[in-house]
């Protein structure tokens, strides 16, 4: 995951940059306009764009983003303002979502996890990751069309990590989401390990799961 932080205030786009890479994101910071002309090219899956840049323009930016360069991956803006009219404008004029300043970078994190669920296209009960088809009603995942024999923990954690994509999660929280009808009975990080693998292998390279540091788990696009 790529996030492009446009802001020319160096402290707080650090202090953003460093909190994002806590959370597994990597971050391109671009704090003048020059660095914007030499970095305009460099692949991003969510802009975040401040609007009161001092000695550039942001709408040109967000014009050159969009109708220049093509883009459709989602742009958060930010601002001081906190004007209910301005705010309309701004995301009715080709930004996805808007956060006054000053934010919490938690917030933040929560709302590009909440962008990237949309891409996921979610039409009748029916989301769709990379090839895999996951329809919620009948609880029922294909891949490529073709419907794939799965146990119910099994589609209760590929649910759970589908609604949670990019979301470092820890096993306890698997447990306590997933596992939480078991009453006393206790969990092992073996009944997890064996239940993930076996969905890794049934479901292979189309879902794109990693394990971090053997404790956290981090499902990518």
């Amino acid at each position: 995951m790529n996030i492009t932080i446009i802001e020319d205030e160096k402290l707080l786009s650090s202090n953003i940059a460093k909190k994002l890479n806590k959370n597994w994101y990597n971050t391109n910071i671009i704090d003048s306009y020059d660095s914007y002309k030499n970095s305009r090219y460099i692949k991003s899956d969510i802009y975040i764009i401040d609007i009161s840049l001092r000695d550039w323009s942001w709408f040109d930016i967000i014009e050159d983003l969009r109708k220049v360069k093509k883009i459709k991956e989602p742009i958060i803006i930010t601002s001081w303002y906190d004007n209910i009219d301005k705010k309309i404008y701004w995301l009715d004029l080709w930004a996805d979502d808007y956060l006054s300043k000053p934010y919490d970078v938690e917030e933040l994190i929560a709302r590009i996890r909440a962008l990237l669920r949309r891409s996921f296209n979610i039409d009748d009960n029916e989301i769709r990751y990379n090839n895999i088809t996951y329809n919620q009603k009948n609880k029922l995942i294909k891949i490529d069309w073709k419907e794939i024999d799965l146990r119910t923990k099994e589609i209760q954690l590929i649910e759970y990590f589908l609604f949670n994509i990019w979301k470092v999660i820890t096993k306890s929280e698997l447990t306590s989401s997933v596992w939480w009808n078991y009453g006393d009975i206790e969990i092992t990080d073996n009944t997890i390990n064996v239940t993930l693998s076996k969905i890794r292998k049934k479901l292979g390279e189309s879902f794109k799961l990693k394990t971090l540091i053997n404790r956290w788990y981090l499902l990518e696009k």
